[in-house]
């Protein structure tokens, strides 16, 4: 491999990818270049990263345990891990949890463990990297369905138990997709396991805190702990005798630094307020529900359900240059290209931190910039 070749090549394909480096906490508005931007980018999505009782539990855990773990968990295993992962387990409705150093490492471990050769997992054509990666770890046979389609995934669940009768099948898709912001039909894959019986996983990375995902049979509830929670890390809650099998065979756990004291403390904090306010819940819905609207209205191809909006574009040129024109403008949105996303497109993400004047300004800015670039027509306006 020619690593100056395969450069150009991603330069020339508008694939190239370099750091935005931010000077400030991430919050509604960050320092960016040593200016203020408004931030429409980050996972952050009920700004509990600078809440007062998160930060505090933050700094209370590093006065009492220090600043890391200094070891795997069975080596060196904390109090406050063990009972974050009791309250994520409440939370989730199920026995027991188990955490891991991050989200991505959580699907790794997960279904590397779970599956394996002889087995056959059955995956969104949309689904994280981190899913993907721990399906080919796994070494199963991968068979990938049309996203969110419940008919074409009966189809191949029918064929594999034509041919494979007695192949153990799991099932795995994420509840809200990070890109394209849409949900799962996870009640018609419940409907679908009743009458094939398979192991159903389901990745709430963007569903943590947000959206009510405890249906009964979903076997394992994978989550993380740096969107909503505002802290970082990631989990898996499940029955006791999977968790003692992951705990005893998911190598991206067992090998890993156990999370931070302080990022575990965070998190304890954070999952206490999503629980018990509201607020910021109904304010971020209300939010995305505003700008994906007008968005819309103004003549934009704008997806998502929820907090997440894809701004659909299909040019990477485009998108790059859209981007940079938010920029001048200083408006923080990223473009997302391939082999992220199929086609280039903008990711907004809301926060329930964003008052209206913002979202009014960013709706003006791709107004004004749609029509630069000849992606809007002159004579859209917003409603």
């Amino acid at each position: 491999m020619n690593i100056n070749q395969k450069l150009k090549e991603l330069k020339r394909k508008n694939l190239f990818r370099e750091f935005r480096t931010i000077n400030s906490a991430c919050s509604d508005v960050v320092k960016f270049r040593n200016k203020e931007y408004l931030m429409l980018a980050s996972n952050n999505y009920f700004g509990l990263n600078t809440h007062p009782k998160v930060i505090s539990a933050a700094k209370k855990a590093i006065d009492k345990y220090g600043t890391g773990n200094t070891a795997s968990r069975l080596i060196v295993n904390l109090y406050l891990h063990e009972k974050l992962e009791k309250e994520l387990a409440k939370y989730k409705k199920c026995e027991a949890a188990l955490l891991y150093s991050s989200g991505f490492a959580a699907n790794v471990g997960i279904i590397s463990s779970i599956a394996g050769k002889g087995d056959i997992i059955l995956s969104d054509e949309l689904n994280h990297a981190s899913i993907i990666d721990g399906c080919r770890l796994s070494r199963a046979e991968i068979i990938v369905y049309k996203h969110c389609d419940i008919v074409d995934l009966e189809s191949k669940l029918s064929k594999i138990k034509k041919f494979n009768k007695k192949r153990k099948i799991l099932v795995v898709t994420d509840s809200v997709f990070s890109m394209h912001g849409d949900i799962a039909p996870l009640r018609g894959i419940l409907n679908l396991k009743r009458k094939f019986s398979f192991l159903f996983m389901v990745d709430d990375a963007h569903a943590t805190g947000i959206l009510d995902t405890n249906f009964d049979g979903i076997d394992m509830h994978m989550g993380t702990l740096s969107k909503a929670l505002g802290s970082e890390g990631g989990f898996v809650a499940a029955d006791k005798k999977i968790i003692d099998y992951l705990r005893n065979t998911s190598r991206p756990f067992m090998y890993s630094t156990g999370l931070s004291p302080s990022s575990t403390g965070a998190a304890l904090a954070a999952l206490e307020i999503a629980k018990k306010d509201k607020k910021p819940r109904e304010k971020l819905f209300y939010n995305a529900t505003y700008l994906r609207d007008n968005l819309r209205k103004i003549g934009f191809n704008a997806g998502g359900e929820l907090q997440i909006i894809p701004v659909f574009i299909g040019n990477n040129k485009k998108v790059m240059q859209f981007q940079k024109l938010l920029e001048q403008g200083r408006i923080f949105v990223t473009g997302i290209r391939p082999p992220t996303v199929p086609d280039a497109m903008l990711r907004i993400s809301v926060s329930a931190m964003h008052k209206k004047e913002q979202l009014d300004r960013a709706l003006k800015a791709f107004e004004t910039i749609g029509k630069k670039l000849k992606i809007i027509t002159q004579n859209c306006r917003v409603a």
